[in-house]
């Protein structure tokens, strides 16, 4: 029993020693991409499905007012959505509403797209769908009461209706092709995206909307989007979209994003 309970602490101090070599290994590197102008801050957490493990937060919120980042601070999702949409499309699955190795078609006949490409497919982004750059799939905010979704999709995925690998062919990351999973869960849930990932996930985890959800409830606690003037992606956007509607002037090294919603 003794000798469990000396080798258990001895594993324990090892994992403690670990895990304090890893943080501050993580927050040098951290630091380093604020203070060399890669991004205004960094919220970083490290935990399980029991507790916040590790936290660390460093930058601006909002430049201009001088508002650090702290550990209540929200940001955009972006992409990290897609981990919802995959959730989602497992759990209609579960519930055999739907068979992710089944064609696409079945459920969504008039896409243009081969009657071989699977839900499973779309999911492991392997269905040789093209990913067209989205750095336009944007409208203001304020615009979004007129914005049309299914309008806009169906306009973007006739221009790129020709796939360029076959089926499983290989890994090809494709954003239209989460567009087309949110589309299914709609018309097998018949409730909105949203209100699915709402009620179906978020709700069930028992977060409020202010903690996680499509609407920023809290203007002033959510970190204002930048981007950097001296940057490549800057100059792309040029060709994209235009920057006089959705930037406003210098912030020091950055210009200040509206806020805005992506087209989804």
């Amino acid at each position: 029993m003794i000798r469990l309970l000396v080798t258990f602490m001895i594993t324990t101090i090892m994992y403690c020693n670990t895990i304090s070599k890893n943080e501050t290994a993580i927050e040098t590197l951290l630091k380093r991409e604020v203070e060399q102008g890669n991004t205004p801050s960094v919220q970083y957490f490290l935990f399980d499905k029991d507790s916040v493990i590790y936290k660390f937060q460093i930058g601006y919120a909002d430049i201009k007012n001088r508002k650090l980042v702290d550990e209540s601070t929200t940001y955009n999702a972006y992409s990290v959505t897609k981990t919802f949409t995959a959730l989602a499309i497992q759990q209609l699955a579960e519930k055999n509403l739907i068979d992710i190795d089944e064609p696409v078609k079945a459920y969504l006949p008039e896409l243009p797209y081969s009657e071989h490409i699977t839900i499973r497919q779309l999911l492991s982004h392997s269905s040789g769908i093209p990913n067209p750059i989205p750095l336009n799939w944007i409208h203001l905010t304020s615009e979004h009461k007129s914005f049309n979704s299914n309008d806009f999709f169906e306009e973007i995925i006739r221009r790129n209706s020709k796939v360029k690998l076959k089926p499983n062919e290989k890994f090809a990351y494709s954003n239209i092709g989460y567009v087309l999973l949110g589309q299914l869960i709609e018309k097998i849930s018949g409730l909105s995206y949203e209100e699915y990932i709402n009620i179906m996930i978020i709700k069930k985890i028992n977060l409020e909307p202010h903690e996680l959800g499509f609407i920023i409830t809290n203007q002033d606690g959510h970190a204002k989007g930048y981007q950097k003037i001296l940057s490549l992606t800057n100059i792309m956007l040029g060709l994209f979209v235009d920057k006089s509607k959705y930037m406003t002037k210098a912030e020091g090294n950055w210009k200040r994003l509206w806020r805005f919603d992506w087209n989804s």
